[in-house]
């Protein structure tokens, strides 16, 4: 009974740990920045793709992410990695693929990880 107890206490405080917070304000704003330049490799044929501009804004539960001239919106859920860091997942409507960033409040940036062979992408916070 003593480690059916523990199972649960311990379970609880791992599921209570992951649980989303909540962006405070001052994060909530445009950030801009550049995917590099990469290729690809499709059926034996090597094909460059061109360096883009990317812009992210976020709101109080909604994302935007503009990548040249396409243009995608959903919410995302957030994760408190450290003080002033936070992991944010974004689900996109009519895409299945999630926008995962990396947010450093302190550097006032994002890190936007990149589906492969997409090279991840640094934006800084446009005031």
């Amino acid at each position: 009974m003593k480690l059916i107890v523990t199972l649960f206490f311990t379970m609880l405080s791992v599921v209570a740990s992951a649980q989303s917070v909540k962006l405070k304000k001052k994060y909530l704003k445009s950030y801009v920045g550049r995917i590099p330049a990469y290729e690809v490799n499709l059926n034996n044929q090597i094909i460059s793709i061109n360096a883009t501009e990317i812009k992210v804004s976020l709101t109080k539960d909604s994302i935007y992410v503009q990548v040249g001239t396409s243009k995608w919106e959903g919410i995302y859920s957030t994760i408190k990695l450290e003080k002033k860091n936070y992991e944010l997942t974004g689900k996109m409507v009519g895409t299945g693929i999630p926008e995962i960033l990396l947010l450093n409040g302190k550097a006032k940036k994002i890190i936007r990880k990149g589906l492969f062979p997409q090279p991840d992408t640094v934006m800084e916070r446009k005031n």
